[in-house]
């Protein structure tokens, strides 16, 4: 359970916020209003610290600039405050605070600050002492400093070996040293966000804020508010002027979650901000300028919608200047057993789970399984099977029943999960590791190496054999016995679709076991493009559900 401090002077308006933090499964606990002289301690149970900055007994910005940036880096903060400027909260976020709410706070408002400060927690090690958020060391460079700020901010890292996944890394890279438009395009649960943080470290623009909006999530007559802000009296309900999310990201990253569900209203709107970097407040009539990076995210086909008339085409061409596609999990088949090693190490820690490990048989399952919800389905999943395991390790016993109905049926590759490991090595790369890393399985060895919050798992090294005789004699008897028919030919008539059809998945299969699993390698010996494969694959498995 989530450890919050409220230190709020006014009991009603901390009787709120502990009642809403209760009601989102957090242990809230009232703690006094530090006095200037004071040295506030923490103790490491203690996730969250939610503080009313007017009661801090001074008016002195530097004064609470500083109190912010002293505070644990492994803290989320959450600020309240009624009269400070909109340069004054900048400078707050610039030290280091989460999130900010003006107060009285808004109930919507106050709901989504505790939501979103809540679901983006650092899951790190209790024992570890929180270092302070002023204090990263004088003698580390650019990149160090970044990654330290990262590993505080931005969550859970991104777990793969895949080349799918370096693949990804390397455009990164590539991308965040510029201020260009980046449009990352992949299915729900993919990790677009996980990406855009990562973007928004590795960029010159890290020590600024990343302020995310889920276009999706907020209802479409108050968008506009939420982007732009609003004047005193723009609309009922305006009680005060209120600074856009686009105002708060100031020299930083903006990050346009779900941009497809964008009304043609607000296209329009946006089109002038990324056109001309300045925009109008609801209600207002000055021009505000601004310096902002854009990220935006989406799980639709934008060029579709674009030929629908749902989104226009030169918005969409304005956004993805750099198209960036995150591969789904089904695609990233060899990076299943890291991700489920992670997870389960990661509950260890936040539920004291005593489950230590899975059964290599239902690790198969897992492996097989499409995944239509990505990484967040297998995370989900996961934690159901802890919650309810009866032992120490996972069986099939503890899969819900739809995947065991699933496994049931013929799997086209039902040796996938044996050129996958049954348990993620215990060795990390950092980021003193990660370029001769991507030099390995990329080949590709140009270029700088940025992509320090990545926690990629080093797989252990694999002898494939090369020779065909070898490996024919690699395969499984139930293989040559599908290859025998084509080289003796039977007596008895034969279906030639049907043989040449399962002739090709033995080959696919018997490629993709002696690649490890790498499909670029499997595609390179069967002599066909890598998308004809991963084509190929689909098809094998449709048929067989």
């Amino acid at each position: 359970m989530r450890k919050v401090l409220v230190a709020v002077k006014n009991n009603k308006l901390a009787q709120t916020i502990m009642g809403a933090l209760k009601d989102r499964g957090a242990d809230p606990e009232r703690a006094p209003i530090p006095l200037e002289a004071e040295e506030i301690s923490f103790d490491q149970l203690t996730n969250v610290y939610i503080i009313n900055l007017d009661d801090l007994n001074t008016k002195s910005e530097k004064k609470i600039i500083s109190f912010i940036e002293d505070l644990p880096s492994d803290l989320k903060v959450l600020g309240l405050g009624s009269n400070f400027e909109l340069k004054t909260v900048t400078g707050f976020f610039r030290a280091g605070l989460d999130d900010f709410l003006s107060l009285p706070p808004d109930p919507l408002e106050l709901s989504k600050a505790l939501t979103n400060i809540l679901s983006s927690l650092n899951e790190s090690d209790p024992k570890k002492p929180l270092e302070r958020k002023k204090g990263l060391n004088s003698d580390q460079g650019p990149l160090e400093q970044a990654a330290e700020a990262s590993s505080a901010k931005s969550g859970p890292a991104i777990i793969g070996q895949s080349r799918e996944l370096l693949k990804v890394f390397r455009l990164i890279e590539k991308v965040a040293v510029s201020d260009a438009t980046v449009m990352i395009q992949g299915e729900s649960g993919t990790g677009k966000e996980l990406i855009a943080r990562a973007i928004h470290q590795t960029s010159p623009r890290r020590d600024k804020p990343l302020i995310p909006v889920n276009c999706g999530a907020i209802p479409e007559e108050l968008l506009e508010a939420e982007f732009f802000g609003h004047e005193k009296g723009a609309f009922t309900g305006a009680i005060r002027e209120r600074a856009g999310r686009f105002e708060m990201a100031e020299g930083g990253t903006i990050f346009l979650d779900e941009i497809g569900d964008m009304s043609p209203k607000l296209q329009v709107k946006l089109l002038r901000v990324l056109q001309e970097r300045e925009f109008e407040r609801v209600g207002g009539q000055k021009a505000i300028a601004v310096d902002i990076r854009v990220i935006t995210a989406t799980n639709l086909d934008l060029p579709k919608a674009v030929a629908e008339g749902r989104f226009r085409e030169d918005l969409f061409y304005r956004l993805n200047v750099i198209p960036l596609l995150i591969p789904p999990l089904r695609e990233r088949a060899e990076d299943i057993p890291l991700l489920i090693d992670y997870f389960l190490q990661r509950l260890q820690k936040t539920r004291g789970s005593m489950v230590k490990g899975i059964d290599p048989k239902t690790l198969e399952i897992l492996v097989g399984y499409r995944w239509p919800g990505n990484i967040r389905e297998l995370e989900n999943l996961l934690e159901r099977m802890v919650i309810l395991a009866e032992g120490e390790i996972l069986t099939n016993e503890d899969l819900p029943p739809r995947l065991l109905e699933k496994s049931q049926k013929p799997n086209p590759l039902p040796k996938l999960a044996a050129f996958l490991e049954p348990t993620a090595p215990q060795n990390f790369l950092t980021a003193n590791d990660l370029p001769s890393k991507i030099e390995k399985e990329a080949g590709d060895s140009s270029g700088p190496t940025t992509a320090q919050n990545f926690a990629i798992l080093k797989p252990e090294p694999k002898s494939l054999p090369t020779s065909p005789n070898l490996a024919f004699e690699n395969l499984d008897q139930n293989l040559r016995n599908l290859i025998t028919p084509l080289i003796t030919f039977p007596d008895e008539p034969v279906d030639l679709s049907s043989l040449t059809a399962k002739y090709e998945e033995t080959l696919i299969e018997a490629a993709l076991k002696l690649s490890g699993g790498v499909k670029n390698e499997a595609a390179r010996r069967l002599s066909i493009n890598r998308t004809t494969l991963v084509e190929k694959l689909r098809k094998i498995n449709d048929q067989n559900l």
